[in-house]
């Protein structure tokens, strides 16, 4: 076969529009989704190189694709609000010959500002001590990747606002001294164990606050601030912390009325307060967002005194919550009522003195109004029942914890109610100690204001928390 080689042919490339006449509010956001394609006379198209270069040089870096759509962010300068950018495409053949003469298609692009809201916590406490979290999300009519940062403010947006990346979807803020009733916080962004390397001022001790957040994009457009709820924050006024854990309001005074005087009749006269479970409408007032918050919230405290009639809800929380506190040397105390539905296959019990309850088919254990319940410990007083409760959960101990009181009680047939002197194990009060060999964990499956027949839970009080805890 003879003839002469018949130059290759140069591709064509198209996009499905050459021309974009937009002006003042019509103008385009910086997110544009732009499609183009190729033909070739004598072959094929292998793909696409583009470039937003505004002057095609020599030197103009090409990007190469095999696509024939994409979705683009365009970044406007800090500052500006509009910007016309140029957009060229151009088809590569089977041979590697480009198109000599792109498309070119005019982008005149106007900035969209950003909007931000809070986003709900699986708790939302309208009182906390200074340990608060809140989260948000910021978007961009451009694009979320056109966000650049977020702003925050206590309080008062006229100062200087604080500064998170935009990666930061939520913000723990703890103040660092509790000397002043203005402190500065530490951040923490996220779940971070490790603070932001700057503080943020603002916070309140001891009055009502707001948050204020707005999100920043890559052109410095700013939203609008906008506020959280409003959250009393609480300064500590001591390092011993009383968690009331009752739910209803009568049950919750009559148990910290019960606490607060003995606690004091026995000289321990500074302590705080936490009613954990405290609701309104259903919904919690005091409880922290997250496990994270609030054993740092526990951590403020040397010291925790928790009572409650609910011991699933109560050991859940703190088996997820304080294992910080301990590690800093904390000192606890428990007491709650054990019902008969508590769970005796779930782990709450596993920090505890408790390794297990005792429990036997067909049995309920009884405490009456004038049983006595016995000091297994030098130093503790004998104590009696004032109330009749119907259903006790004595337990059996961890390896390495000691007993403090075994209750008298009576075991009841279920099925026919006929009434027997329990003899099995019948301990109902005990402690664990820390490697140094302290006491760092009492466990009572008694309320205290329920077993207070002799009126002697003065001299009970100075034993467990003045000389145990050292309060």
């Amino acid at each position: 076969m003879k003839g002469n080689l018949k130059e290759n042919l140069t591709p064509e490339t198209h996009t499905i529009i050459d021309t974009i006449i937009r002006i003042g509010a019509d103008r385009m956001n910086a997110q544009v989704q732009l499609q183009w394609w190729g033909d070739d006379a004598d072959g094929f198209i292998k793909g696409y190189e583009f470039t937003f270069d505004s002057l095609i040089t020599s030197s103009t870096f090409w990007n190469f694709t095999k696509k024939q759509d994409s979705t683009f962010i365009l970044s406007i300068p800090p500052g500006k609000d509009t910007v016309d950018f140029t957009f060229y495409v151009r088809a590569i053949d089977n041979l590697n010959m480009p198109d000599p003469t792109p498309a070119k298609l005019g982008l005149p692009v106007k900035n969209s500002a950003p909007s931000i809201a809070f986003v709900s916590g699986t708790n939302n406490p309208i009182i906390s001590f200074p340990v608060v979290k809140f989260y948000w999300k910021g978007s961009d009519p451009d694009g979320e990747e056109n966000l650049l940062r977020y702003e925050l403010c206590w309080n008062d947006t006229t100062q200087t606002p604080y500064s998170l990346d935009v990666s930061v979807s939520s913000g723990t803020f703890i103040a660092t001294t509790f000397t002043t009733n203005n402190p500065a916080c530490s951040v923490y962004a996220n779940n971070d164990l490790t603070a932001q390397a700057t503080l943020m001022n603002g916070m309140l001790l001891n009055d009502t606050n707001r948050l204020f957040v707005r999100t920043v994009d890559k052109s410095e457009a700013k939203s609008a601030y906008i506020s959280s709820y409003k959250i009393f924050i609480k300064k500590p006024s001591s390092t011993t912390l009383l968690v009331e854990g009752y739910s209803s309001p009568a049950q919750s005074a009559t148990a910290l009325t019960f606490y607060s005087q003995n606690m004091s009749a026995a000289g321990v006269t500074a302590f705080d307060t936490l009613n954990i479970f405290q609701q309104q409408a259903g919904v919690y007032t005091q409880l922290a967002p997250d496990n994270l918050t609030e054993s740092r919230i526990f951590s403020l405290f040397h010291a925790i005194i928790w009572f409650s009639n609910d011991a699933s809800k109560s050991l859940s929380l703190g088996q997820r919550s304080l294992d910080n506190f301990f590690n800093a040397g904390g000192k606890l105390f428990v007491a709650v009522y054990v019902s008969s539905s508590f769970d005796e296959q779930s782990t709450f019990l596993d920090f505890t003195p408790a390794q297990s309850l005792v429990a036997y088919s067909d049995t309920a254990l009884i405490l009456s109004d004038t049983s006595s319940v016995f000091a297994q410990q030098a130093g503790y007083p004998n104590l009696k029942s004032n109330t009749i409760i119907s259903n006790v959960k004595p337990f059996n101990l961890f390896p390495g914890a000691v007993p403090i009181y075994d209750a008298n009680l009576i075991g009841k047939k279920i099925s026919t109610n006929f009434l027997f002197p329990w003899s099995g194990a019948s301990t109902v009060m005990a402690y664990k100690t820390n490697q140094s060999g302290q006491v760092n964990f009492i466990f009572s499956s008694l309320e205290l204001q329920k077993i207070d027949g002799l009126s002697n839970a003065t001299q009970l009080f100075q034993q467990l928390f003045v000389q145990e805890f050292g309060l």
